[in-house]
């Protein structure tokens, strides 16, 4: 077929009727304030983010450079070993091209130094290591500095050297009057211990003429890497470790600057929540992928919500059409509101929301605010009872994402994270419970810093008036305070726990802390509402997984099967729909069907050898057997096949020239 002449296929219609998923003139009139308010709301966010990538690895960061700009000042001898920074980055293999990235950026604007990085997948042996190596510290951006690279000099005097010989790189380094040259091997597990080695080697050998300082990234521990280079390699290099924040605590901070403040105009939902962070662990996934699934967020919401427009603090009721109105009273959140103002026997409240676009406009605002900010106090708890928790040693850690989670959820409240912390502190001696109202007056609201000030001033006098200072206080609730009392009835001996005798001291300082214990409960029970019985939830929290799941976690296969066995869903015309059989029932083939449709179905009733004649023959039969239409007819059918070849459904096959082999199975 390959051999055989084409027609050229030109349709006598125009466009074909086609269902358009995007038409402007559909969109809503408040479409372009609410394109401005995503804008101006997701740039607040994404400073507030990158501030925190930013503050992130500067320590070692810092380090990092400090320990390239000593190594220029060192001087080079027969004994020199090159300086080699060890960079444990951690198991996320996603994060550490941006990690690296980032050094180099900072490494070449506070030191006169190149930096190079290499990866193993571009770097199979050594030759194209050095190929690399060399490429990479000779690029230039301009075409200025294109014409002075030394390697495509014209005018270099002596013989061409070969691209992977490190003199074309000393020449450069040279005439750059550069003081060392960084180069990184970001993946450095993923190449091989020998390749390494010989690397070492010979840069060890240039390092007199081309100062090198080594970067090494490692996933696991400095010893692995280490038992994977040769004994000759390591005496060529003076390593030094440095510590990098890992991912997972990156992502915490991250989600903690996208849902913590009262600035925050949107946050996550549950369902969402909990797709975004599980396919940051299954897929290991760096913490831009959440950045860009929280970006993707913001633009689903602003885009098909209309009601976000009332996120915007300077909107007026002028700015908002009858629709919107509309869609606030067809809320659920707004028919739960309607029957608790009913309940409460506040009619003419509802009567007014429903028939008033004014009142219902002040009264959206002002809830919308009290929504928001009873959020942020939870977020604001959630924070309390993390901090609280940390001042118990034996106490699990609960990371702020999953807790963030149940919060959102509803399910916190009485929750066994809270109950834990609540008992244990019932039973906390005086050292551990001054460190849970140190932690309460950094991290409780303004309003009720006065009563935690009281709690801490009752404390330490009592701690005062103690007369041996090495034993703290302990409540009535310690299991130190409770004694086991042993009695025989009827021949049965039975164990019944008692209370010992408290000391004035102990009993006072049990009544302070049953106070903070019933003051935390209250705050608790109080803060951990469910915000999704919240009027106008629908407005400041997203939880849809639909449009994320179809944009990051795609099905393409899927999507080509099904246009090619459905056309009619997606083009939206009748003629592709399949045509009624003589018994009634629907044929799945028709004349009307695009010619790749008809070809699939074909292909899908065919063995894993496919006779081309046959199939023209079956293809010829449905399309008509008109001998002038013959010459289209073929042409439709070498484009279907065609069209199945580029899809990767079909190939060539070499046991029978007149025969394609099939690929792939549906479903399969």
């Amino acid at each position: 077929m390959e051999h055989q002449k084409c027609y050229l296929f030109k349709p006598q219609g125009g466009r074909p009727a086609k269902r358009r998923r995007l038409n402007n003139s559909d969109l809503p009139s408040s479409w372009p304030l609410r394109e401005a308010t995503y804008n101006e709301l997701w740039a607040t966010q994404e400073k507030r983010i990158k501030d925190v990538l930013s503050e992130v690895n500067r320590t070692t960061t810092g380090e990092i450079t400090s320990f390239v700009s000593a190594s220029a000042t060192e001087s080079r001898t027969s004994a020199y070993k090159i300086p080699t920074g060890l960079v444990v980055a951690g198991p996320s293999i996603a994060s550490h091209r941006t990690l690296f990235e980032h050094l180099g950026r900072e490494i070449v604007a506070q030191t006169r130094s190149a930096f190079v990085l290499l990866t193993s997948a571009e770097c199979p042996n050594l030759k194209t290591l050095l190929k690399n190596l060399i490429k990479n510290a000779t690029a230039r951006s301009t075409e200025e500095d294109e014409d002075d690279e030394v390697a495509g000099n014209a005018s270099q005097k002596g013989p061409k050297l070969l691209t992977y010989d490190l003199q074309l790189l000393y020449l450069w380094f040279r005439i750059q009057d550069l003081d060392q040259l960084v180069v990184a091997f970001q993946d450095s597990e993923a190449f091989d211990g020998s390749l390494l080695g010989e690397a070492i080697e010979l840069l060890r050998f240039w390092s007199d003429r081309t100062p090198f300082v080594l970067l090494f990234g490692i996933a696991t521990t400095v010893e692995t890497f280490e038992n994977k280079l040769p004994r000759a390699a390591k005496r060529c290099i003076e390593g030094q470790k440095f510590d990098v924040t890992q991912a997972d605590e990156i992502l915490e901070r991250v989600l903690h600057a996208a849902i913590d403040g009262d600035d925050v105009p949107l946050r996550l939902g549950p369902a969402l929540s909990t797709q975004l962070l599980d396919r940051q662990k299954d897929h290991v996934q760096s913490v831009d992928a959440f950045v860009e699934g929280l970006k993707y967020a913001y633009m689903s919401h602003f885009y098909a919500n209309p009601l976000s427009l009332l996120l915007r603090k300077d909107l007026k009721f002028e700015q908002m059409s009858g629709d919107d109105f509309e869609a606030v009273r067809n809320l659920g959140s707004f028919r739960e509101l309607a029957e608790r103002l009913l309940d409460n026997g506040e009619a003419a409240l509802v009567r007014s929301l429903l028939d008033s676009d004014a009142a219902l406009f002040n009264y959206t605002r002002g809830q919308l605010d009290e929504g928001q900010l009873k959020v942020s106090s939870m977020v604001g708890a959630l924070e309390t009872l993390n901090v609280l928790r940390g001042c118990f040693p034996k106490m699990p850690v609960i990371p702020l994402s999953s807790l963030y989670v149940r919060a959102v959820s509803g399910e916190l409240n009485g929750s066994p994270a809270v109950r834990e912390l609540l008992i244990s502190v019932k039973k906390a001696s005086s050292d551990i419970f001054i460190q849970i109202l140190d932690s309460l007056l950094a991290w409780t609201p303004e309003d009720a810093q006065s009563i935690v000030c009281s709690l801490r001033e009752r404390l330490a006098a009592l701690m005062e008036s103690n007369e041996d200072c090495s034993t703290p206080l302990r409540s009535e609730h310690d299991l130190r305070n409770e004694t086991l009392r042993t009695t025989v009835v009827a021949q049965k001996v039975e164990l019944s726990k008692q209370k010992s005798a408290l000391s004035k001291r102990d009993a006072a300082y049990s009544k302070l802390v049953d106070e903070c214990h019933s003051r935390l409960e209250a705050y608790f029970a109080e803060m951990f509402i469910n915000p999704q019985e919240i009027f106008l939830h629908e407005i400041f929290l997203y939880d849809l997984k639909s449009p994320h799941k179809d944009a990051f976690t795609p099905r393409p296969r899927y999507a080509v099967e099904r246009a090619l066995s459905a056309p009619q869903d997606y083009l939206g015309c009748d003629c592709c729909r399949p045509a009624a059989g003589n018994d009634g029932t629907e044929s799945t083939l028709s004349s009307t069907q695009p010619a790749t449709t008809i070809m699939y179905q074909l292909y899908l009733e065919s063995g894993s050898l496919i006779n081309v004649s046959d199939l023209w023959s079956a293809f010829q039969a449905i399309m008509g057997d008109d001998d002038d239409e013959q010459g289209l007819t073929m042409a439709l059918f070498q484009r279907a096949l065609a069209e199945l070849r580029c899809l990767g459904l079909i190939k060539s096959s070499r046991k029978k020239t007149d025969h394609v082999a099939k690929l792939a199975w549906k479903g399969l």
